[in-house]
C-alpha cells in the first residue's frame, strides 16, 4: 500500500541510492517492535479505540503535512538540487524518518491493532518463538520490498535529471500532503 514510508523511500533514494530502503526499514523495525511489544502487553484494545485513532490520525496528519510542506518548500526555494553524487540525509536522520513515517500513519496502527494483532495471537501457538519468527519474517518482507524500490530508483536516477527529478519529488511531497490532510479529516 503506498503510504508515507514508500514516499520517503522514493524521495530519499534519488539522492542516497540503494541504502535508503534498508536504513529506513531500521527505523520502521524499531517502530514495529514498539507496537508489537505494546500489543503483547495487551494494548490492542487501546490502540483500536476511537479516541486513540483520533489522536493518532491528527498527530500523524500534522507530521505528514509538515514533511510534505518542507519538501515542497525546499523544491520551490531551489534547496534541492539533483546531483547523483550529492549525499542524502545522514543515516541517523533516515532512521528517524523511518520511525516518523511509520508512526505518522494511522492505518499502520489500525493494521497492527487488527490484522497484525490477529497474526501475532496466532503465532503464540508456537510459544515465544512464534511472535519472534512472525516479527522477523514481517521485517524481512519490508526490507526486501523497500530495498527493491530504492535499488530501482537508484538504478534509474540517471533518467531523473532535470525536470523529471523535480516532478517526482513534487509528486511525493503532494502525496504526503494529501495523506496528511486526509488523516486529519478522517480523525475529526
Amino acid at each position: 500500500m503506498p503510504g508515507p514510508l514508500l514516499t520517503v523511500n522514493i524521495a530519499e533514494a534519488t539522492r542516497r541510492g540503494f541504502w535508503t530502503g534498508p536504513i529506513l526499514i531500521v527505523g520502521h523495525a524499531i517502530a514495529e517492535l514498539a507496537v508489537v511489544l505494546a500489543l503483547a502487553l495487551g494494548l490492542s484494545a487501546l490502540l483500536a479505540s476511537e479516541t486513540a485513532m483520533t489522536i493518532i490520525g491528527l498527530l500523524g496528519g500534522v507530521a505528514l503535512v509538515f514533511m510534505g510542506s518542507a519538501m515542497l518548500y525546499d523544491i520551490m526555494r531551489g534547496k534541492i538540487k539533483f546531483d547523483p553524487d550529492q549525499p542524502g540525509t545522514g543515516s541517523g536522520l533516515l532512521v528517524g524518518k523511518g520511525i516518523t513515517a511509520s508512526l505518522s500513519n494511522p492505518y499502520w496502527f489500525f493494521w497492527w491493532a487488527t490484522v497484525g494483532s490477529a497474526f501475532l495471537s496466532d503465532s503464540l501457538v508456537h510459544g515465544w518463538i512464534g511472535p519472534v519468527v512472525f516479527y522477523f519474517g514481517h521485517i524481512m518482507s519490508d526490507l526486501v520490498w523497500y530495498s527493491f524500490v530504492s535499488s530501482m530508483i537508484a538504478g534509474g536516477k540517471k533518467l531523473l535529471t532535470g525536470k523529471p527529478f523535480y516532478i517526482l519529488l513534487t509528486i511525493c511531497a503532494l502525496f504526503l500532503l494529501f495523506i496528511g490532510f486526509r488523516f486529519m479529516v478522517e480523525a475529526l
